[in-house]
């Protein structure tokens, strides 16, 4: 996710005027030799910056990262919350080796392929897996919404973050980055006494016996950190371990795995708990904008953004412009878990709901957005106390030069941390 925290100072725009264009230059001494008679100006125009919240869900997609745990201590965002509803499954129609009735069980195991975390991954935390209430869950159903569960639990697990990566050994498998928490016996036994011609004949039939599992953290347990999860990797499956026939003497074990399919389902409610956070202390959105503005990753909150002095800028040749965010340096022990995005993105603002890609700078080259040319990318700076905090500068150049020479709409603009 993708990081939750990040603390800008108020933004500023530079442009550089003068007599041509060059894209790749940089800001500072020598940028444009003095000769011929034309000089190179800086200048700096003020951006009025406020917070916001962000109100609705940001869509997540299956093959999205799925964000799993719980932030408990955040003294910037306050609490987060996040849990992962899915759909693990055969392809139908499904035949599992041996006959129904003499099909045993050795365990059950659902597995979570790991790809990373965000916070404190040396604290412990636990995660309940519970069934899904069989209606509403659908394939096109909103990935951030709220699901129901029945509260039928099926396993619980107590982990580290940190150890999640490391190797496992499991039945006739070598592998590593997984979550793997055993479930209920009973559970299992249920769906592996099925024959070929019960659940397992269509996806439909399989739906209408079992929705998919809730995967959420427990709160009342604890933890500082958020982990995520790839729902379409190999790594994610349910395995059933089991043996068959019942006469038989010989180790007949066999492994069964459901996999999230192309029909599977998935969404990823993450919530916030913003009691006692700093960030209440900056969402009054002042006429004058705020003195720090506050990203987090998305669903998260973002900026507004006004640069006032372009409406009366006069008509020049831009070189560059740029708008430069700088983090706030901080001595905070926690700033070493909840550490900066490594990107983030600007766009303009077309009304309370829509946005769009800044016009003329974010380019698309061969059918790929132009993010590398528009920028935003976390860079190591110096800042005026002399502290390494994180930059991240966007290349409008294009864009400034449309409003001041064409006269298009200066638009509000949003900071946010997709």
């Amino acid at each position: 996710m993708r990081s939750f925290l990040l603390l800008i100072l108020v933004c500023n725009i530079f442009f550089i005027s003068g007599c041509t264009k060059i894209d790749n230059t940089t800001l500072g001494a020598g940028l444009i030799p003095a000769v011929d008679n034309v000089n190179t100006f800086e200048t700096e125009l003020e951006v009025v910056a406020n917070n916001y919240d962000t109100l609705n869900c940001t869509t997540i997609y299956p093959a999205d990262n799925h964000v799993l745990g719980y932030i408990s201590n955040d003294p910037y965002f306050g609490k987060t919350t996040a849990g992962i509803y899915t759909e693990l499954k055969p392809s139908f129609p499904a035949v599992l080796p041996g006959n129904a009735a003499e099909r045993r069980l050795d365990s059950i195991v659902l597995v979570l392929s790991y790809n990373g975390a965000y916070g404190d991954t040396l604290s412990s935390q636990k995660v309940d897996v519970y069934q899904l209430n069989t209606s509403g869950f659908k394939f096109d159903s909103s990935t951030c919404s709220n699901q129901t569960h029945d509260q039928v639990l099926l396993g619980s697990k107590i982990f580290t973050p940190a150890a999640l990566k490391d190797s496992v050994h499991g039945f006739r498998e070598n592998s590593n980055k997984q979550l793997r928490i055993t479930l209920d016996n009973a559970f299992g036994e249920t769906l592996l006494k099925k024959d070929s011609n019960s659940i397992y004949k269509s996806n439909a039939a399989f739906k209408d016996f079992f929705a998919g599992f809730a995967i959420v953290p427990d709160t009342l347990f604890g933890g500082n950190a958020v982990t995520y999860y790839n729902l379409p990797d190999t790594n994610t499956k349910v395995v059933f371990y089991y043996k068959y026939p019942l006469s038989s003497s010989a180790d007949t074990t066999v492994a069964v795995n459901f996999r999230f399919t192309d029909s599977s389902a998935s969404a990823n409610p993450i919530s916030h708990n913003r009691e006692g956070a700093e960030i209440n202390n900056h969402l009054q959105h002042p006429s004058a904008g705020d003195d720090v503005v506050y990203i987090q990753t998305a669903p998260g909150t973002f900026a507004l953004l006004q640069i006032p002095g372009l409406d009366t800028l006069s008509n020049r040749i831009v070189h560059r412009a740029e708008l430069v965010m700088q983090q706030v340096y901080s001595t905070s022990s926690l700033d070493a878990n909840f550490i900066p995005p490594n990107y983030l993105y600007l766009e303009i603002k077309g009304s309370d709901t829509t946005f769009t890609p800044i016009p003329c700078d974010f380019t698309t080259l061969t059918g790929t957005p132009g993010v590398s040319a528009l920028g935003g990318f976390k860079k190591d700076a110096i800042d005026v106390f002399g502290n390494t905090v994180s930059q991240y500068t966007f290349n409008i150049s294009r864009y400034v030069q449309k409003i001041v020479t064409n006269g298009i709409t200066n638009y509000t603009l949003k900071l946010s941390a997709p």
